[in-house]
């Protein structure tokens, strides 16, 4: 949700409205979507996100809340849910938005957005936190402010409708990094501050307490008492409805909802208030004082002359007689969304009121209430020049200037959603391709809207009750879903037949990074909706146009499950469904493969189902980025764990274990010296099985694993070269290949739960990291022979972890054959210097995609020279006498 203009007004005078705060010792409720933002954009200034820093990001959530432990706060987070009606202009406008952050593919641009599983990975941290969470039906910031109050404790987001709710409210960019030890007498004027050093220093050590002492005020003797007070506490800034309403602008704290909804909100557009807004600011203003904050301030003025009813009447007679009452019920709706007291979180959770309060009104009674405090809307009464008179509003000691001479106010410099979205991008498709040319919606209607089962939600402009509520799901999945074990999308699926897939870092010349995984998703679908009982089986799919901005909406119809398979919730886990999917696929092999991966570590099976189902569908995808993403489970689930490392800084790395690493190496090399006779055999698919597995965590040195870090952690960033240049750019090709597996994953995720858990799911943190595996594919994807350049520089101190690469990389061949046949870019030596009269053929030639050969078993020394270098096609046998001199 979100208030416009009230962040920066807030902002622009924070000296009045925010207090300073010491977060410690209470119970905190989190708005559990904007924090996982908020993370994700600190995440940013450590690593590269590039559509999926989820390791550094996980890390980044179980630090926040071990903050909040250390300083004795329980928190409560509430997550969003699936989208109403109301947001659906928001959604399209982010989701045109992202669309346009593709052109060009330049870094900085496409590094803001958020990975395809960062709620999913932000989920797996609160588990591992023991935080206590719960998925809202939709919307969840109503459901936030009511436990805040219910529990009588702040509310932690940066969302600025909380400035209108009736809760104590702490932006989260007030909120300190650092955790403050604090000791004191009880009247507080005599203390000392110190801060936690959470990760100390070897010079820290001389600190037993680990706290570093930066202020002192008053006498030390007293601060040394028996009866000082000690805590540690998070500096921040509260803010409560008090300050709005205070001395500076007074306002009835009844008014606050008005208040929101004539600002615009969520619930009702700025455009169906035009007429008032423009009526309203006749008059005059000040000139020193923006236009958000001139705004605000014109608008508090005036209701503080007003009643809440006077008010209402005041804005409906200016509205034209055949809008009055629509305008009227969406106002009533919007003082509904800010009255409602029904808590499910206190239950979920087990909490009580921490004070006796009325118990929730029913929908039926807070309406009556409403319209009593509203009043009724009078069509035939015509508004008065007096009742937007804003003249005397001002200050008489202020400078004065005609508004008319200024600019129109029509957007507050802010994007209009609903303008913004009535472009000539639309587009309606069915499943079979066919567009529908139809206009752009207007001004006001409801072409956007979801429509829900049974009924169009927005059909009878009489009714004000909530339809987005999770009264008629299936208690089964009310279950997953409330524990966030399902993604949010699978309640648009269910509740209102959409779904929006936003882009992930892909190439807009091709078709979205979504489209290989469709089937998955129409499963989904029609589980739902078998399960839900209800005739419905078609859904809309809303994403971007191919080699374009714009957006498209396909609509899937005649969805069911495939033929010959039932779906029943009571009879749980379900694995056919999930072969059913591998078969149609064309993987001929799959009743091989359900039967082998039950031999695979369990936390690994999903994992290497979605690899094959990926490298199955995805033509674009080759063996170079199968050993890429195989390589990046060897990092996270091996090497990561055992060390148990988390720096990524390659420098400071190397410069702790660099006299270690130097003494392994000469050990390395002096038995390998003693073995040069050793064979090395091919890999085999069927010794990938959780004995190999266990052997390979357990058995591997710790010396051989430091040795392979040393050679893989450059991977988890880009050199300092590449980030300096003003337009960096990624290759689209390989993101949108990696978007593609990253899709797969998403959708095997949400799918797994329904099925009953027939596997365990996925944690991409221990799986995936987009950079570590685009990195490594762009330094290995020109190696002719892949095994033997891991085998000789990245892997060349590590055999069992090559060894385990190997093994790994022959199950998904095993089920993939016509990997090996994959189109790849192949590189390999020519002696000599390349002659200057290079010919057009020729530069053709080097460019050519050409397969790589299956030369496990060739030992061709591919170490780096100084010898030139050229992309040879090793499938012809007269490519090389083209590169001659």
């Amino acid at each position: 949700m979100g208030v416009r203009g009230l962040t920066t007004f807030i902002g622009a005078n924070a000296a009045v409205y925010l207090k300073p705060h010491e977060l410690h010792d209470t119970k905190l409720v989190i708005d559990g979507d904007n924090l996982c933002v908020q993370l994700f954009k600190r995440s940013q200034k450590s690593s590269v996100p590039l559509g999926g820093n989820y390791d550094v990001y996980y890390r980044i959530v179980v630090d926040f809340f071990e903050k909040l432990r250390l300083v004795n706060v329980t928190p409560y987070v509430l997550l969003d849910g699936g989208y109403e009606s109301r947001k659906m202009g928001v959604v399209r406008y982010r989701l045109q938005q992202r669309i346009l952050k593709m052109k060009g593919f330049h870094l900085q641009a496409i590094n803001l957005s958020t990975p395809l599983m960062l709620r999913e990975v932000f989920v797996d941290a609160l588990t591992a936190a023991g935080v206590s969470f719960m998925r809202c039906p939709f919307e969840a910031d109503d459901e936030v402010a009511i436990l805040a109050r219910k529990l009588n404790c702040p509310v932690l987001s940066y969302d600025s409708d909380f400035y209108i709710h009736n809760v104590q409210y702490i932006p989260y960019v007030t909120l300190s990094n650092k955790v403050f030890h604090k000791v004191s007498d009880k009247a507080g004027d005599n203390f000392t501050i110190g801060i936690v050093e959470r990760k100390q220093s070897k010079n820290a050590k001389q600190r037993s307490d680990g706290i570093k002492c930066i202020a002192q005020y008053g006498d030390e003797d007293v601060i040394a008492g028996d009866e000082a007070e000690t805590y540690n506490y998070l500096d921040c800034c509260l803010y409560t409805i008090d300050q709005l309403t205070g001395p500076h602008e007074r306002l009835g704290k009844e008014m606050i909802p008005l208040f929101a909804v004539l600002l615009g909100n969520d619930y009702i557009e700025r455009y169906v208030l035009r007429p008032f807004n423009e009526a309203i600011q006749i008059g005059r203003a000040n000139r020193k004082i923006n236009r958000h904050e001139r705004r605000l301030k014109v608008l508090l003025k005036w209701l503080q002359n007003h009643t809440l009813q006077s008010a209402t009447r005041a804005i409906i007679r200016y509205i034209k007689g055949e809008h009055k009452q629509k305008v009227y019920r969406q106002i009533l709706t919007a003082m509904r969304g800010y009255n409602c007291e029904d808590c499910t979180a206190l239950h979920y959770f087990g909490l009580h009121d921490s004070e006796h309060v009325r118990e929730p009104l029913e929908n039926e009674e807070l309406e009556r209430e409403l319209q009593t405090d509203l009043g009724e809307v009078d069509a035939q009464t015509e508004r008065t020049d007096e009742e937007f008179a804003v003249e005397s509003f001002l200050d008489d000691d202020q400078d004065q200037e005609e508004l008319q001479d200024d600019e129109p106010e029509n957007d507050d410099g802010e994007v209009d959603n609903h303008s913004s979205l009535n472009d000539s991008c639309a587009e309606e498709e069915s499943v079979e391709g066919e567009e529908e040319n139809s206009p752009p919606p207007s001004e006001g209607s409801d072409e956007e809207k979801p429509t829900m089962d049974g009924d169009n939600p927005l059909a009878d402009q009489g009714l004000i009750r909530n339809k987005f509520t999770d009264r008629n799901w299936p208690e089964w999945f009310k279950a997953l879903f409330r524990a966030a074990k399902v993604p949010r999308f699978l309640a648009d699926l269910l509740h209102s037949n959409f779904f929006i897939n936003y882009p992930q870092i892909e190439d807009i010349r091709r078709w979205d990074g979504n489209a290989i995984s469709l089937p998955i998703l129409r499963t989904i679908f029609a589980i739902l909706k078998t399960a839900f009982k209800v005739k419905t089986t078609d859904f809309k799919y809303v994403t971007r146009k191919m080699n374009g901005i714009g957006i498209r909406n396909v609509y899937f119809k005649d969805v069911s499950l495939p033929e010959g398979t039932t779906y029943d919730p009571t009879k749980l886990p379900n694995v056919v469904l999930l072969q059913k999917l591998f078969e149609e696929s064309g993987i001929e092999q799959w009743q091989d493969l359900f039967r082998t991966i039950k031999s695979v570590p369990s936390n690994l099976r999903l994992y290497f189902l979605a690899i094959i189902y990926w490298a199955k569908n995805c033509r674009s995808a080759n063996l170079a980025h199968v050993h890429a993403l195989i390589m990046c489970v060897l990092q996270l689930q091996i090497i990561d764990k055992a060390l148990k490392s988390l720096n990524r800084n390659v420098d400071q790395f190397r410069q702790q274990n660099q006299a270690y690493l130097e003494q392994q190496r000469k050990t390395s090399q002096t038995n390998d010296g003693n073995n040069v006779q050793k064979k090395v055999t091919k890999p085999s698919a069927t010794e990938f099985n959780r004995t190999f597995y266990n052997k390979l965590t357990s058995g591997t040195s710790r010396a051989e694993l430091l040795l392979a870090y040393d050679e893989l952690i450059q991977h988890f960033s880009f050199s300092e070269k590449f980030l300096s240049e003003r337009k960096a750019t990624v290759d689209a090709r390989t993101m949108h290949v990696l978007a593609n597996f990253q899709s797969v994953c998403f959708n095997l995720y949400a799918l797994t739960p329904l099925l009953g858990y027939p596997y365990d799911n996925l944690h991409m943190h221990e799986l995936y990291s987009s950079v570590f595996v685009y990195n490594l594919y762009e330094r290995i994807k020109a190696r002719a022979d892949l095994f033997e350049y891991e085998r000789s520089s990245m892997l060349q101190q590590s055999p069992a972890l090559f060894a385990a690469l190997g093994v790994m990389v022959e199950f998904v061949e095993r089920y993939v054959p016509e990997l090996k046949d994959r189109k790849r870019m192949v590189k390999a030596r020519v002696k000599g210097k390349k002659s200057n009269q290079t010919t057009a053929q020729v530069k053709r030639t080097a460019r050519a995609q050409v397969a790589s050969a299956n030369d496990w078993e060739t030992k061709n020394d591919t170490s780096e020279s100084d010898d030139e270098e050229e992309f040879v096609d090793t499938n012809n046998q007269f490519s090389q006498l083209l590169l001659a001199n």
